[in-house]
């Protein structure tokens, strides 16, 4: 008799919120989603676990967990926005005040005029 199963780990979408990134303090989407691993037994999904959830903002790459209960209730739809003291900043972010035009918002691209705007950084 042959078994085929697999362990893994997965993330999915949850949903996109507007919000202000507290790391930058830029208006930004959060993309927030949910890392879980899993078993399965012949391609079919048994068990989750180690559920996580986490968010990431648009606009500086920072990633943020969010707390348990707020992540089951987006995942069920029972909430439309994130609230500050909901996440804690984890990393990823790249965002530097020397990175970003200060008029726009676009990235330098080690320029030293803005290709957007056209101001100086």
């Amino acid at each position: 008799m042959i078994f085929i199963y697999n362990f893994g780990s997965k993330s999915k979408s949850l949903s996109s919120q507007s919000g202000i990134c507290p790391h930058c303090g830029r208006m930004c989407r959060f993309d927030v989603f949910l890392k879980y691993s899993y078993f399965s037994l012949f391609f079919i999904p048994l068990f989750k676990w180690n559920k996580k959830y986490y968010a990431t903002s648009s606009c500086c790459g920072a990633i943020y967990s969010i707390l348990p209960e707020v992540g089951k209730d987006i995942n069920k739809g029972l909430i439309t926005s994130i609230d500050e003291s909901d996440m804690e900043y984890v990393s990823g972010s790249s965002y530097s005040e020397n990175n970003f035009c200060t008029y726009c918002g676009a990235p330098r691209n080690g320029n030293n005029y803005c290709a957007k705007c056209g101001n100086k950084f």
